[in-house]
């Protein structure tokens, strides 16, 4: 089909948000003068600011292409990565988990499990996330590309390659403060936009009257205003949502995911940290609607070109084709600076937490201890533009493999996520759990997470497992190793555990 043409007022909303963002981020770049600056804004930021980054950090580009092709094929089942995958880990995370980590003065969630564990434990995990961020970050240049080639007729690796230049320019000079703040503007702008989506796309079908009588009418969506499906369900059945997102793959990704902590830690204060989730949980309340109903809405108004899921069909295209079905003149603008607000804040997000964790738990304890804090500045710097082309190489990879860039978040999640709880967990509840058990732990959980994804070749399983029971089990199997090893080997002595276990708290000079 051919590419939407832009209006005057389109472009000038479209320049003003691109303006804005790069204006503020490097704007705010003027003070950044140590590492401590680049990668915790120098733990200035308020409450509310980090709030909305939280929001724009979890959804994003991947999130609005991905849950609205994942809602085509799979319907109201993906309204629970919010329900039960978010809302209760983020206030899990504010009043159990975050504490001890702000308290602890770590920079990165593996900092933690190293001095909860050993350097082994930290270095595994710091590199775990560093592949997984650039992996991420490859989601996001597909999901720009693929809104941008269906309604502005751009290549894929033009998108690709103004996606790094516009994020690298702003996240390179201002660092973490450039980010949360860039973020509050993106959470406005997204939270319009999908606004935007959703109430022109249901004007359109009938309300929701009409988009369940059109889902209704199909012959392959009989579970899709479901929002626990039966247990046979080929990629959603109800034990694995329960069990692999409610208490594996939710709780993971917002007590551990570094994107996620690295904004608590640049927090003023413990209780500001606290604050945060809890304003981020109330606004999340709304986005399983704003992001679910356009697949809904397109399943309604356009079943007939979009076809029926099957192997070779691209759900990434679903949301770009339901807006050039939609969007009347002069609205493109809107909705484009949303999705710009997505791509952006995801991308900044990410990168300036892989920056950190290759600074702080590789480079300065591995390759050069004596580095000094400019140093350490100058590369977390340049590891920003590293990282960024590495990702927009990983794109096109992830492009032809995947059927929804959602899908391939998840599943580049489960390979990980099962064991970083079960370690967290075991680290901040017991002070039994040792070393050794830690470190067997992590290589049985991550292995379990392997041949499990893999378990169509592997192991002969017809369809494979689906990515949420892989989530459970390589959590299962992290767990159990950990603590029989930690049975047969010495922990660490008490003083060594202060602060660092929910039973053995910090001196109180520690507590801010």
């Amino acid at each position: 089909m051919e590419s939407l043409r832009l209006q005057p007022v389109d472009v000038l909303l479209v320049l003003a948000y691109l303006g804005s963002v790069v204006g503020l981020g490097m704007w705010l770049g003027r003070g950044i003068r140590t590492s401590r600056d680049f990668f915790l804004a120098g733990k200035s930021l308020p409450w509310w600011a980090v709030g909305m980054s939280l929001v724009v950090t979890d959804i994003g580009a991947k999130d609005m292409i991905g849950l609205a092709g994942d809602a085509y094929r799979y319907g109201l089942v993906m309204m629970n990565y919010d329900f039960i995958g978010c809302i209760f880990p983020v206030l899990l995370a504010a009043f159990m988990f975050m504490p001890f980590l702000w308290i602890a003065g770590v920079y990165t969630v593996p900092e933690y499990l190293g001095r909860r564990y050993n350097l082994a434990v930290r270095a595994c995990f710091a590199g775990i996330w560093v592949l997984f961020i650039t992996a991420t970050m490859g989601t996001v240049f597909v999901s720009a590309a693929a809104m941008f080639e269906v309604l502005l007729g751009w290549p894929f690796w033009f998108s690709v390659g103004l996606s790094v230049g516009v994020v690298g320019l702003y996240t390179t000079l201002g660092g973490l403060r450039a980010v949360v703040f860039t973020d509050v503007l993106s959470c406005v702008v997204l939270v319009v936009g999908a606004g935007l989506i959703c109430v022109l796309g249901l004007a359109q079908a009938g309300g929701i009257a009409g988009v369940k009588a059109s889902i209704a009418g199909l012959d392959w969506t009989q579970h899709h205003l479901t929002l626990l499906p039966p247990a046979d369900h080929a990629v959603y059945p109800w034990p694995a949502v329960l069990l692999g997102l409610g208490f594996v793959l939710g709780p993971a990704y917002w007590i551990g995911n570094q994107a996620i902590v690295q904004r608590t830690l640049g927090s003023r204060s413990a209780n500001e940290a606290r604050a945060s989730y809890v304003f981020c949980a109330a606004i999340k309340l709304v986005f399983p609607v704003l992001l679910v109903v356009p697949g809904l809405v397109a399943l309604a108004l356009l079943a007939e070109s979009l076809g029926r899921p099957g192997e070779g069909w691209d759900g990434n295209r679903v949301l770009p084709l339901l807006l050039a079905h939609l969007l009347p003149p002069g609205a493109l603008g809107i909705v484009i600076g949303a999705f710009l607000a997505g791509v952006l804040s995801n991308l900044d997000s990410y990168v300036n937490s892989a920056s950190t964790l290759l600074v702080t738990d590789l480079y300065r304890p591995f390759v050069n201890p004596r580095a000094t804090d400019a140093q350490c500045l100058k590369l977390g710097r340049r590891l920003v533009v590293v990282l960024l082309v590495g990702g927009g190489l990983l794109s096109y990879p992830i492009k032809t493999r995947f059927g929804t860039v959602f899908e391939a978040f998840q599943t580049f999640l489960t390979f990980f996520q099962g064991p970083l709880l079960a370690l967290l967990l075991l680290g901040m509840l017991t002070r039994r759990t040792t070393p050794w058990g830690g470190l067997a732990g992590m290589i049985a959980g991550v292995m379990a997470a392997v041949v499990l994804n893999a378990a169509e070749p592997l192991l002969g399983i017809a369809g494979g497992v689906p990515f949420l029971w892989t989530a459970w089990w390589s959590f299962v199997a992290a767990v159990g190793v950990a603590l029989v090893v930690s049975l047969v080997t010495r922990p660490h002595d008490e003083a060594r555990l202060r602060g660092l276990v929910c039973w053995l708290p910090a001196p109180t000079n520690q507590i801010q």
